[in-house]
Formats: C-alpha cells, sequence, structure tokens
C-alpha cells in the first residue's frame, strides 16, 4: 500500500506539505500587507490588515496548490478530449473573431468620425466584450448540443 493512501479514504499528502502550504501562504501574505501598508504610511495597519484579510485566502489556496494538490489530485488522462472544453475552445475562437472585427471597425470608425477617447476605458470595454461573447457563444454551443 502505499504512504500516502488510506485504505478508507482518498489519497493525502503528507503532513509537512500541509505545513508548507500554510506558511507559504502566510509568508505571502505578511509580503503583501507590509507592501501595501508601506505604500499607505499614514493609515499603515489599517492597509496592512485589510491587505491581509483579502490576501490570506488566495494565498494559502495557491500554497496548498503548490504543495499539496500533487500527492491528491488525480490527473484525467482523457480530461484535454472532454466536450465541454471542446466548447469552450470553439467559443473562445469565435469570439476572439468577434473582437477583432469589432476592434478594427471601431478604430476605424473613431479614426475618421469619432471624439477622442482615452485608453484605458476603450481597453475595459473590450475585455468586457471578450467576456461577455464568449460567455454567449458558449452557451449557445451548450444549448445546441444538448437539446
Amino acid at each position: 500500500m502505499n504512504a500516502n493512501t488510506d485504505a478508507t479514504g482518498p489519497p493525502r499528502a503528507p503532513t509537512s506539505h500541509y505545513v508548507l502550504g500554510a506558511v507559504f501562504g502566510a509568508v505571502v501574505t505578511i509580503a503583501l500587507s507590509l507592501a501595501v501598508g508601506a505604500s499607505n504610511p499614514e493609515h499603515f495597519w489599517i492597509a496592512a490588515a485589510i491587505c491581509a484579510l483579502c490576501a490570506l485566502y488566495p494565498s494559502v489556496s495557491l500554497g496548498m496548490r503548490i504543495f499539496v494538490s500533487e500527492n491528491t489530485i488525480r490527473r484525467d488522462a482523457h480530461g484535454e478530449e472532454s466536450v465541454e472544453l471542446t466548447w469552450m475552445r470553439q467559443a473562445s475562437a469565435g469570439a476572439f473573431l468577434d473582437v477583432m472585427v469589432t476592434t478594427i471597425v471601431g478604430s476605424v470608425l473613431l479614426m475618421f468620425a469619432g471624439p477622442v477617447i482615452e485608453a484605458l476605458p476603450a481597453l475595459l470595454a473590450l475585455i468586457g466584450l471578450s467576456a461577455v461573447d464568449v460567455g454567449l457563444r458558449y452557451a449557445i454551443i451548450r444549448h445546441r448540443a444538448t437539446r
């Protein structure tokens, strides 16, 4: 029997890996909190505490992903062949073309007849368009395939 498996349950990582994941998360959280606190010297402790509250869960999760998941998660040998992944690839490819055409047409229209627009709102609009486009395309592809 393997050292990291239990006769009655799923595979487990050694305890030291869980400790390493938690320590990694704590170190990353402290480093981020100190950096955020240093960027706001008037309210150092408030900024550091807010950053720590926001960063703790993602940091510990990343630590667990790095140190624990290789021992506890079994990879699906045919995971790349899933129908959902195929749908997502189709949706992403279509959305890429939509966003590219929209960007080109919008740029040409703005160049000749439109007002001057700041770059940040335009890029945020393109990101939003991309996300909505992929989501809608995925929903349509899924609906067509499952009806």
